[in-house]
């Protein structure tokens, strides 16, 4: 049995890149995916039963995203659908880890959960959790490891699994058309209709317009004791590590400008929300007048007044669009060749998910950044920074437009920026 459901706002903006770019979000390789290492052997037959619990407590897994006849995108939720759990042999970690990234997920094929378990020759286990980015995100995937981990135990040891006492993706859906988030956003948009007027005029042309296709990832690492000093740093100047992040994103990447537009990702997630797996990120395109670019101090004070702005006026992006249609148009540019963009910033924060169990018989360790092979995204040039047990930054871009050296010559640029913040 199913039950179709509408999209969400944050669906509905991937499904107009869609229609601009056929094949760009519905296709088998829109992914997100984390890896984890588990100190002892994986017991198959009780994790097999701990996904199944798992793609039975959230319904964002049970729907089946797929192109109709008439050429009309759906989402329809199944009642139920048996969880996907494949076991392989583990030699080479680094092999297991790529081919569990570049597999193929359809994703009109529910549930959108995959399970990779490794068995490795010393006795330790891979895990990796892959769900098709149409119906998960970065915020829901540390999310699915503790509810995996939760039913793990609770099979493990006969108790009774997790239950289904969460905020249904259906719900989410449902809320994001209800009256009082409506007048939220009505109230928002003449804030966005002048911040955005005329920004169409500020993408940065890419230093080789080219054609969508070979994409690339360039990782980086903010050393251990430069973090600390730029959460001291904030605290000085009264902000946030995100916003010496932004600020040092915007000088290097936008460097000699004086009219940034960065559109930065957002978790898109209301508190009511935060236990629910789904894809619910949002954009806020923040415009940071930087007067002298050179001026640090000025552009992180600015930088943290678009901050609070923004956040105070966080509204579904596809509700603003409207409100800036030059904006859309170059969102949605179909070109096939690109000479502007607007490079997307993101920060991937730790989430506040743990085993529930005292005592958890599934403890997940999540293997290195730097060990996985970066997931397809269909952006030109998205810079994230991860923060986990190290801060890890990764910036993928096409390579067809942004070489490898400027790609490079940006990053040597953003950490000196964090430098100089870190000692002002």
């Amino acid at each position: 049995m199913t039950t179709e459901i509408p999209f969400t706002y944050a669906q509905q903006l991937l499904l107009g890149l869609e229609q601009a770019v056929p094949g760009s979000v519905v296709n088998s390789t829109f992914i997100v995916r984390a890896a984890y290492r588990v100190a002892h052997e994986v017991d198959a037959g009780v994790l097999r039963l701990a996904v199944d619990d798992v793609v039975a407590r959230h319904d964002a897994l049970r729907t089946a995203v797929s192109r109709d006849p008439d050429g009309e995108v759906r989402a329809r939720v199944h009642e139920s659908a048996p969880g996907r759990l494949l076991v392989h042999d583990v030699d080479d970690e680094d092999a297991f880890l790529a081919m569990a990234t570049g597999s193929v997920y359809p994703p009109e094929e529910p549930p959108l959960l995959w399970v990779h378990l490794g068995r490795c020759a010393d006795g330790t286990s891979l895990l990796v959790i892959v769900a098709h980015h149409l119906t998960s995100d970065a915020w829901s995937l540390p999310l699915l490891a503790r509810d995996l981990s939760d039913a793990y135990t609770a099979r493990l040891r006969g108790g009774p699994p997790p239950g289904s006492a969460v905020m249904g993706y259906a719900e989410v859906a449902a809320d994001d058309f209800s009256p009082s988030w409506e007048r939220t956003i009505t109230d928002a948009l003449p804030y966005w209709k002048e911040r955005l007027d005329g920004v169409a005029e500020l993408a940065m042309p890419v230093p080789t317009p080219g054609r969508r296709g070979d994409q690339r990832t360039c990782r980086f690492t903010v050393p251990g004791p430069l973090w600390r000093d730029l959460g001291r740093a904030a605290r000085r100047r009264r902000t946030t590590p995100f916003t010496l992040l932004l600020t040092a994103f915007t000088a290097s990447v936008w460097a000699g400008r004086h009219d940034a537009v960065v559109p930065v990702i957002t978790a898109g997630r209301k508190p009511s929300e935060w236990y629910t797996a789904g894809f619910m990120l949002n954009m806020l395109w923040l415009r940071i007048t930087t007067g002298d670019p050179a001026d640090l101090d000025e552009l992180s004070r600015r930088a943290d007044e678009a901050c609070r702005a923004a956040y105070r006026h966080d509204v579904p992006l596809l509700r603003v669009l409207p409100e800036a249609p030059e904006l859309a148009a170059v969102m949605f540019d179909p070109s096939e060749v690109v000479e502007r963009t607007f490079p997307v910033f993101q920060l991937i924060p730790r989430t506040p998910f743990a085993p529930t169990a005292e005592d958890p018989a599934l403890v997940l360790t999540p293997v290195p950044e730097e060990r996985q092979p970066a997931p397809v995204m269909p952006v030109h040039l998205l810079w994230s920074m991860r923060v986990d047990e190290e801060v890890v930054g990764i910036v993928s871009y096409e390579a067809a437009m942004f070489g490898r050296d400027w790609v490079e010559e940006k990053v040597a640029g953003f950490l000196r920026v964090l430098e100089r913040l870190a000692d002002a």
